[in-house]
């Protein structure tokens, strides 16, 4: 029960760090509107996608060498966290120069990716805060993956959503009194600074033994399996940039920097959905490379079982929510004037759905380092994403973009990552994975059918009132569907035992 005591610290903490920061974060969006255009808002997201793509230069280090921290901790290895602690800072000092220098460099290029847009004052000098901000974070924040490694991830997530209240709060204050942009990144660039100042210390106090000057080294063997690790995560940095990082680069030069300024509203919202369950992943991940070390990794194949149950629920019952709430939300969160057709909301919501299956797939496949296996996926998925969005978006305009993202992650993702883990990690057949996938999604897909449905019969004309009740049914009715199919399925019967004992534990406690 430990790993599962520090999953669940992790989780609870995470939990109420990000529902108290996101209610000032939608709270500073809607400020954000009233006192500077789409247009700002657009640029918001074009410039961090291009940062995404900088971030390349990371390499994937900082997975790699999270991975390779997973053993030393459990054993307790000090003389081998210090070599991998040092080795990890002198690369982050690297990278950091380096997004610096590049990001800068870039300036003459933006108006070839910004196109033909309105007038937007000190327009270099907001590309360069946004590409300090990037930079400056590696100097300083290489030392949270010791927290994340040693599952203490809750002491992360109490100072990241601590300082992200504290952001949104002095933005909206300065957006009120000045209403200027360039002071709004400046706020952005100081809360950076500051948060990564305090958490290196609090590690430096958790772990003093960081702070040793004494050179360590890491043998011949353990820095070949790094840069091993390293190189097959360039690849995973690739692909993952030119699939999450394009998106509003395209829609910018295809369609328009204000629909990219709406699909940044749509964007903030799903993004704030798979932060959630992402809390019970990121909180699970050490525990299952603690696991992993400790036990042959078919012997956490039981565990995946209930987690991809687990999934297909959490984000079947999610996805059900956006298709019926998403532009009633905001409609009523921003206006009609920000909404998109159901076309597209569609299409966002199936990209979210589709993301989120392989949740379980990408938690145990980096806890047991199967970077290698797969390496050169991401080249394929980024290609097909890039070349089918320029293809679609040309023709069919802001869907075809989200279209691309569709085709890429079906042709690659959805079949070769869950090969990649059964075939190498658990060493099993994968086919009952993709029954148990596709019983999951049509259930899913029924359920989603009839609770659609049963919200659009709703007789209500005021849209508040509307949306509560819609809401209510989204809570109940696919839930109570989802618990009428699944009640006798043994992986929902683990999960219930599970809880119980949590509860039990909990309760005696």
């Amino acid at each position: 029960m430990s790993r599962i005591d520090n999953s669940l610290k992790n989780m609870k903490f995470a939990s109420i760090g990000f529902f108290l920061s996101y209610i000032f974060t939608f709270a500073t969006r809607k400020i954000f509107l009233i006192f500077l255009s789409i247009e700002y808002l657009g640029l918001n997201g074009l410039f961090s996608n291009i940062l995404s793509m900088l971030s390349l230069a990371e390499l994937g280090i900082g997975t790699a060498i999270c991975f390779s921290l997973y053993k030393p901790l459990a054993l307790q290895e000090t003389s081998k966290i210090q070599a991998l602690m040092q080795l990890y800072r002198k690369a982050y000092t690297l990278i950091g120069s380096l997004v610096i220098l590049v990001g800068l460099s870039c300036i003459p290029l933006l108006p070839l990716l910004l196109g033909d847009v309105p007038y937007i004052p000190y327009l270099n000098a907001i590309y360069a805060l946004f590409v300090i901000d990037s930079g400056v974070s590696y100097f300083l924040s290489y030392k949270r993956t010791i927290l994340v490694a040693d599952q203490k991830k809750y002491i992360d997530t109490n100072f990241y959503y601590g300082f992200q209240i504290i952001k949104s709060l002095l933005q909206v204050a300065v957006l009120v009194l000045t209403g200027s942009y360039v002071f709004f990144l400046l706020i952005m660039l100081g809360t950076t600074i500051t948060e990564n100042l305090v958490i290196r210390r609090t590690i430096n106090m958790l772990y003093p033994y960081l702070k040793d000057k004494e050179k360590k080294s890491l043998s011949q063997e353990e820095k070949t399996q790094i840069k091993k690790n390293v190189y097959a995560l360039t690849f995973h940095k690739i692909g993952g940039a030119v699939v999450n990082g394009t998106d509003s680069i395209l829609i910018v030069r295809f369609v328009g920097l204000a629909s990219a300024g709406i699909n940044a509203n749509y964007a903030m919202v799903t993004t704030a959905l798979k932060k959630v369950i992402n809390i019970l992943f990121s909180s699970l991940t050490a525990s299952i490379g603690n696991l992993a070390v400790e036990k042959q990794a078919v012997g956490s194949k039981p565990f995946f079982d209930q987690l991809n149950f687990l999934t297909a629920w959490i984000f079947g019952f999610s996805a059900i929510c956006l298709l019926t709430l998403f532009n009633p939300f905001i409609s009523l969160w921003l206006g009609s004037e920000y909404l998109f057709d159901h076309k597209v909301v569609f299409v966002i919501v199936l990209n979210f759905y589709l993301a989120g299956m392989l949740m379980p797939i990408r938690t145990f496949s980096a806890s047991m380092g199967l970077f290698w296996y797969d390496r050169y996926k991401p080249i394929f998925e980024s290609l097909i994403n890039l070349g089918f969005s320029i293809f679609l978006a040309n023709r069919i305009g802001l869907v075809g973009v989200l279209i691309g993202t569709t085709i890429s992650t079906v042709t690659t993702c959805f079949w070769f990552e869950p090969y990649v883990l059964f075939r190498f990690g658990f060493e099993l057949p994968v086919r009952k994975y993709f029954f148990a996938y596709i019983r999951y999604t049509v259930i899913t897909f029924i359920i989603g059918w009839i609770t659609f449905k049963g919200v659009s019969y709703i007789p209500i004309s005021n849209s508040l009132v509307a949306f509560l009740v819609s809401m209510v049914i989204c809570a109940l009715l696919p839930n109570l569907l989802y618990l009428l199919v699944y009640f006798r399925d043994s992986e929902c019967i683990k999960n219930r035992k599970l809880v119980q004992r949590i509860i039990k534990r909990n309760t005696q406690a």
